[in-house]
């Protein structure tokens, strides 16, 4: 396989993102590694991990790598949705007080937590924001990134084709009902989620210009430094 690159100079080293890409087969196995009991109705053509790496805190450079990757892409409108908890309303002002289009929901599931040895339930709220330009997409990131990091659900697609459906599902080898969220796949549709800490995204499309990893590797951001390719090393 081969990959354009781009010779480098020490110094320029400094400020590459060093990135993993991995070529995933969707299957139940699949998806269910990627959490949420998650599933796609429909055909999806391409699948892709990506993981990237500045040396500075991984969180943080995987934030800031999908959220330039997001901007060169530059398709927009982009529906962006996310968990949260039971007090989200500090989370709501501010979304709103930016002006974003949004909707807040509740999903079917409940979960309970523990304060003063007492036990509590709710039904977790889900955010559906609306972006439609880079300023708009810098901010919602910035301000919701951490909850993919706590592993809560987050989802990013170019179109509204997600849902969440009440299902019993096995979670440490016991029953349990969870709002499993489905994507509804289309002919040209995009769509992402986070991986685990906030570690990485998921890339699933339908679109041809993903349909392959080096049509992929041409749309990342210019100071990509591609390091593995599956598990080949890249020079």
């Amino acid at each position: 396989m081969e990959i354009a690159t781009t010779k480098i100079t020490k110094q320029g080293e400094i400020n590459l993102y060093k990135v993993w890409i991995q070529e995933e087969k969707i299957s139940p196995a699949f998806l269910n590694d990627t959490g949420h009991h998650m599933k796609i109705d429909g055909e999806i053509q391409s699948s892709y991990f990506v993981s990237a790496d500045k040396g500075n805190n991984q969180v943080d450079d995987n934030k800031e790598y999908l959220t330039k990757f997001l901007i060169g892409q530059d398709k927009y409108p982009l529906f962006i949705t996310f968990v949260c908890y039971e007090e989200y309303e500090e989370l709501e002002v501010a979304i709103k007080n930016y002006g974003l289009e949004y909707k807040v929901n509740f999903l079917e599931e409940n979960r309970k937590y523990w304060t003063d040895g007492k036990s509590f339930t709710y039904n977790p709220p889900y955010f559906v924001v609306k972006v439609t330009n880079s300023k708009e997409l810098k901010f919602i990131i910035e301000e919701t990134y951490w909850l993919p990091t706590q592993n809560e659900f987050y989802a990013i697609s170019a179109t509204k084709n997600l849902y969440f459906n009440l299902e019993e599902v096995l979670e440490w080898e016991r029953k349990q009902w969870r709002s499993a969220p489905h994507f509804k796949s289309e002919v040209d549709s995009t769509f992402m989620t986070i991986f685990h800490d906030g570690c990485g995204f998921y890339l699933f499309s339908n679109e041809e210009k993903y349909d392959s990893v080096e049509k992929l590797c041409v749309t990342l951001p210019a100071n990509t430094k591609i390091t593995q390719i599956n598990d080949e090393l890249v020079d």
